[in-house]
């Protein structure tokens, strides 16, 4: 507990009375994330502190997080002032830690549209409450021995009455939707939007953090000649924000397993009216319609898993794989006893093609 300031290395002394076993966590953002266990009960908890000066908002998380009632909303035990400037809140802890360590284990198909759709209902309650998240990405969501619950309300804002969006957050520009660039702003669907990205990995879908990885060979000169380190963030997010996160993605993955034009839906990055633009498909304009066009996928979909780049389907009966092989095809085997062998009566092809096919 060294590396925290003294005021919060006082305020983990006078709870030291109430709890042991402190740790201090790197992955907190704006503050510092402490955990403990109850001496009495032995629960697992998280303490959040936080700073900010004294006014309005200064305490909006806390109170927002202890605000929603929900089974995939992180829930608040206490909350308490430090000082002027310090307090902190405490949630229960979440072994599993967070969507990104489930998200590089490779969950299967169905066990990521679950999670999928405990972010829809988490998302669902926030917005009947009249609130736009704005940040619902990986490291926001903590999974509680499955269950996923969102945890960071910091950018969570109400709407005015008879507004539809809010200023758009200048966080996390790989998850920004590319209107809010444009617009400054942000609503609804620029959460279904998050939603659909963060699906998108969990099934399978590679997002690279390195924003250097959005770069083209003149971006890349550009960037050296930078010395200015906020011109430096600036020009990361506008490469960004031109290739709108999908000019180097990889479309073929288990994402294709469960219904890739939903989530192309989900995430159209242009809002114009042009084919498959999100204005042409507004029937998924509120979260539950993207939960219940995934509820329909979950129905269609074998329970496919990566296991490194092997596509691997395990049912009572049998099990399946498909190896990846030079030119983009996937050879269909199946396990005969310990050895796989060819599946004779299908020949080589796409993922997509093999997964409709032995699934």
């Amino acid at each position: 507990m060294e590396d925290l300031p003294e005021e919060l290395q006082a305020a983990i002394a006078e709870l030291e009375r109430d709890y042991e076993q402190f740790e201090s966590h790197p992955g907190g953002a704006n503050g510092y994330l402490v955990f403990a266990k109850n001496r009495i009960s032995g629960a697992d908890v998280a303490i959040k502190f936080y700073y900010g000066p004294p006014g309005e908002g200064r305490h909006d998380e806390p109170r927002l997080l202890a605000s929603i009632q929900s089974p995939n909303v992180l829930r608040i035990i206490d909350a308490r002032n430090l000082s002027k400037e310090w307090a902190f809140f405490l949630t229960p802890r979440c072994e599993d830690g967070d969507l990104e360590e489930l998200i590089a284990a490779g969950p299967s198909a169905i066990q990521a549209i679950d999670v999928a759709l405990g972010i829809c209902n988490g998302a669902s309650a926030i917005h009947a409450h009249g609130l736009i998240h704005r940040d619902l990405k990986p490291p926001n969501i903590v999974c509680d021995r499955g269950t996923p619950l969102i945890a960071d309300f910091g950018s969570v804002r109400q709407l005015a009455e008879g507004e539809t969006d809010v200023p758009a957050s200048g966080h996390s520009a790989l998850y920004r939707p590319p209107e809010s660039f444009q617009t400054g702003r942000y609503g609804v669907l620029g959460d279904i939007y998050q939603i659909g990205l963060v699906t998108y990995q969990l099934l399978g879908g590679a997002l690279s953090y390195d924003p250097l990885a959005y770069f083209s060979k003149s971006d890349h000169k550009k960037y050296a000649e930078i010395t200015d380190d906020f011109d430096r963030s600036k020009f990361q997010d506008d490469a960004i924000h031109r290739l709108g996160a999908w000019g180097r993605r990889q479309t073929d993955g288990l994402q294709q397993f469960a219904a890739m034009g939903t989530l192309q839906r989900q995430e159209s990055p242009t809002p114009n009216d042009t084919p498959g633009s999100r204005k042409a498909t507004r029937q998924l304009g509120n979260i539950a319609d993207v939960a219940a066009t995934l509820t329909r996928v979950r129905g269609d979909t074998s329970d496919w898993k990566w296991v490194g780049d092997i596509a691997r389907l395990e049912t009572n009966d049998r099990v399946i794989e498909l190896r990846p092989k030079r030119g983009g095809n996937y050879e269909p085997l199946q396990a005969k006893g310990e050895v796989f062998r060819r599946i004779p009566s299908i020949p080589d092809g796409s993922l997509k093609e093999l997964v409709s096919r032995v699934g």
